[in-house]
């Protein structure tokens, strides 16, 4: 009995600790490879801008930042045709977490003035649309 409570306990340990160690690791990946900004300052800055949402299509028609084109993520990390290269590009997604990784790969390949939506789009309180038609 006491094996199993170990097993279970290392388990629950390798959990947490992995866990907490993507958090960090998404937190510190952002701040390296792009400014995070809070929600008042994304939308100010935004304006005018390429903004990419990163969330599933059905997510993105329920609700986005206005002026935001959909595009995910898994289209954009290998395939970075449809951002430009001498424009400010503002991120976001459900949590930080493609948005952070989408920074990392384009400041390695030189683009400048990468801005992420703090937290993900659940903390957004600027100007958005929704596409929904009931």
């Amino acid at each position: 009995m006491n094996l199993i409570w170990t097993v279970l306990l290392t388990i629950l340990i390798i959990w947490v600790a992995w866990t907490a160690g993507m958090w960090l690791w998404t937190r510190y990946g952002a701040k390296s490879s792009a400014k995070v900004l809070d929600s008042k300052d994304f939308d100010e800055q935004s304006r005018g801008h390429q903004i990419f949402d990163l969330r599933d299509a059905d997510s993105f028609k329920a609700k986005h930042v206005l002026g935001a084109r959909n595009v995910p993520y898994a289209m954009l990390k290998d395939n970075h045709a449809a951002i430009r290269k001498d424009q400010p590009v503002f991120l976001y997604d459900t949590n930080m977490q493609y948005a952070s990784r989408l920074a990392r790969i384009l400041k390695k390949e030189g683009y400048h003035n990468i801005y992420i939506l703090k937290n993900g789009f659940a903390t957004y309180h600027g100007r958005t649309k929704s596409n929904n038609v009931n």
